[in-house]
This record gives structure tokens, C-alpha cells and sequence, in this order.
């Protein structure tokens, strides 16, 4: 299963909030593609990007597939600067019989440890085909920590990574949570039991230590749990029935907990479990969220994945403040910039940078972009 581009959030925190200075203005950095007959993808597709930017000014991420001119290969980690230029520091290639003993198809992102390694997971490959977790340096140099489903009914799943406050990762994948040593010691943190808690889908460390996550429960209705760093786990709230949360969770400068629905709701959640939507997203700003971050000006930015009102649905980029009021909107073009955006982060020169699953203007067949959207916003 693809994971959702809700992985992929930067929080940061401001205390002031100010109306958008100007309408976001969306343009390429860098457009992925195949040729013509798919025998070479030398950077990958279907790119993804960590929610890291070094000092040296580089963007990092992962594409889902091929890569360095091998149309077999399961992935690619690259780095791309601001004006467009990419290196891939690693090729997730198929080994002997075809064997991904590194892993193949990268979860979405990746987070940087306290070594100033990047640490992440693939969905698939590895010593039983079910993923592992990797370990890569800025220059390069890679290695496999963890080889998903060592353990007997395989209840270690490959979800993204959350370095906590302990120096430990943390992840959750289905029906569980899980803790994971930066040697790749694996151990479990809850278990879920399905008919009771539902699945864990999204997961962050709140100021308060626990982590809050969202998942899902029958049928089909979203939830917002907690669960403490000892494994002690509360749903904290659940939606109307059908109704999904689409974004992960972001903690804001006032302490609440923001994220969107498949309604189109952008919601507020506070520690106290009060549950308030904010602002209602049109067809033109969205209508559904998909991804969430608090920006410099103080205000909730966001990405619809499959939004807009061209007939492709290319995708949009809206700004709400934390009271509700949705300050601007802008579309994307699949032609001009890419469409389909999954996740972005603010740079430190105030421009967001993310990244759009297709389109773009690279010849042969555009498998997405790296994007840049300016909206006049301070560096920070």
C-alpha cells in the first residue's frame, strides 16, 4: 500500500499569525521522468520528500520506483537544490534472482537522527520481502538496520519513522506501534485490537511527551488517538460514521491539534478532546486535505492532493489561520509544474518546496516534480 503524503510534515512554530501577503505563485524546480518506452528512469518517479533541509541548501528525498537508468531498480534517495539541480545518493537495485535485499519502494520520507543520518523504510524487499529500515548518510554510505517481519506472524510493520524525544524512532503500521533503536532494535509498543481501537495510520510526539496519531475503525470512520511512551492507549475521538481524517496531525504554536477530513473540514482538536471544525474547504481550495503544516506567518497551510477545478483535479495549495478564515488559494497546472501534490516543507528562505506525484515538463513521459511555491512569506 502507498503511503499517504500526510508522512511528510514540518512544524514549526510561531506565535503570531498574519493574512497571506500574496497569492502563492507555483513553479518547477525539477521534473522526473521516464523515456519513451520505460527502460530508463535515471532520477526515479513517483518522488516523495523528507521534511529535512541541511544548511547546505539541499532538499532531500525518495522516488517509489526505478531509478539511475535501470527501469527495475525499487527506488531511488536523492537530494535536488532550490534551483533544480538533482543527485540520487542511493538505487534501492534488484540483487541475485531479482532479490531486494536492501529493500524496494521507500516509504514515503524519511527523518535525520542525532547522528546526521537520514533513517526511513521501504514497503517491500529485504529478508522477508516485507521492508526494512535503512540508514543513509548525507555522502552516501548505506546500510540495512532492520528486516521487517523477523518476528513470528510478521507483527512489525515498516510504517514511517517519528524520531521522539528519547533518540528512539517510532512508527505505526495497521494494528501497530512500534519502537525502534537507532541500531534496529525493534520492540512493541501497543498492539491494537481492530474491533476495539481500529488501525493506526499517522504519528506524532505531542508537546506533551505522548504520541498522538490517527487511524480508523469500522467502518471506515477516522479516529484521533494517544498513547503514552510506557504503551498505555485511549481513543481520544471519533468522527461521524464514514467520515475519515486525511491529513496527520499537527500540533500549532497554541498547543492544538489541527489536521483535515475527507469532508473537506479543516478541524481544530484540543488536549481537552474538544473538537471543532474550522473552515470548510470549496471545490476551488480544495475540497479534501491531504497535507498540513504550520507556516512562518503563523497560519495552516495546506495541499489537496486530488483538488481544483480543472477536469484533471491537478491539485491546490490554500492557507487558513488558526480561527478559521481560509486567506488564499492557487491551483496547480500538470503541464507546468506537476499535479497531484503530495507534501511539502518551508525553506529557509520562506518558499515552500514539495512534491507533485506527476506531471512536469521533462521530455519523454513526466512522472512528477519537485516544486516551489512562493507566497511572499519571511524566511525563517
Amino acid at each position: 500500500m502507498r503511503y499517504v503524503a500526510s508522512f511528510l510534515v514540518s512544524i514549526v512554530l510561531f506565535a503570531s499569525t498574519s493574512s497571506a501577503s500574496s497569492a502563492p505563485t507555483i513553479s518547477q524546480v525539477f521534473a522526473f521522468a521516464c523515456n519513451q518506452d520505460f527502460t530508463s528512469c535515471p532520477d526515479g518517479f513517483d518522488p516523495a520528500l523528507g521534511p529535512i533541509q541541511l544548511a547546505t541548501g539541499f532538499l532531500y528525498g525518495t522516488t517509489w520506483w526505478a531509478g539511475q537508468g535501470n527501469a527495475n531498480a525499487g527506488g531511488t534517495v536523492f537530494k535536488v537544490t532550490t534551483t533544480g539541480s538533482i543527485a540520487v545518493l542511493h538505487t534501492f537495485q534488484p540483487g541475485t534472482g531479482g532479490k531486494f535485499a536492501e529493500g524496494e519502494n521507500p516509504v514515503l520520507g524519511f527523518v535525520r537522527g542525532p547522528d546526521g543520518a537520514f533513517y526511513g523504510t521501504t514497503e517491500s524487499g529485504g529478508a522477508h520481502k516485507a521492508g526494512v529500515m535503512y540508514r543513509l548518510t548525507p555522502r552516501g554510505s548505506f546500510n540495512v538496520l532492520y528486516n521487517f517481519c523477523s518476528l513470528g506472524g510478521c507483527p512489525d510493520g515498516p510504517g514511517p519513522l517519528l524520531l521522539a524525544k528519547d533518540g528512539n524512532f517510532y512508527g505505526a503500521e495497521n494494528e501497530t506501534i512500534f519502537r525502534i533503536t537507532p541500531r534496529g532494535q525493534w520492540s512493541l509498543l501497543y498492539g491494537l485490537n481492530a474491533t476495539n481501537d481500529g488501525t493506526a495510520q499517522t504519528l506524532i510526539q505531542g508537546s506533551d511527551g505522548n504520541f498522538y496519531g490517527t487511524g480508523t475503525i469500522y467502518p471506515e470512520t477516522g479516529t484521533i488517538f494517544r498513547v503514552t511512551p510506557k504503551g498505555q492507549f485511549t481513543i481520544l475521538y471519533q468522527l461521524p460514521e464514514f467520515e475519515r481524517i486525511t491529513t496527520k496531525l499537527v500540533q500549532a504554536s497554541d498547543g492544538n491539534f489541527y489536521g483535515g477530513t475527507s469532508t473537506g473540514a479543516v478541524f481544530q482538536f484540543t488536549l481537552s478532546r474538544t473538537f471543532t471544525v474550522i473552515a470548510t474547504l470549496t471545490q476551488g481550495e480544495g475540497p479534501t486535505p491531504t497535507f498540513l503544516l504550520q507556516a512562518s506567518d503563523g497560519n495552516l497551510w495546506g495541499l489537496c492532493m486530488n483538488g481544483g477545478t480543472a477536469p484533471d483535479r491537478p491539485g491546490t495549495v490554500f492557507a487558513v489561520t488558526p480561527s478559521g478564515t481560509v486567506l488564499t488559494s492557487a491551483e496547480f497546472n500538470c503541464a507546468s509544474d506537476g499535479c497531484n501534490p503530495e507534501g511539502m516543507i518551508q525553506g529557509s528562505d520562506g518558499n515552500f518546496y514539495g512534491v507533485a506525484i506527476s506531471g512536469g515538463t521533462a521530455p519523454g513521459h513526466p512522472l512528477g516534480t519537485v516544486f516551489k511555491i512562493d507566497a511572499g512569506l519571511a524566511p525563517h
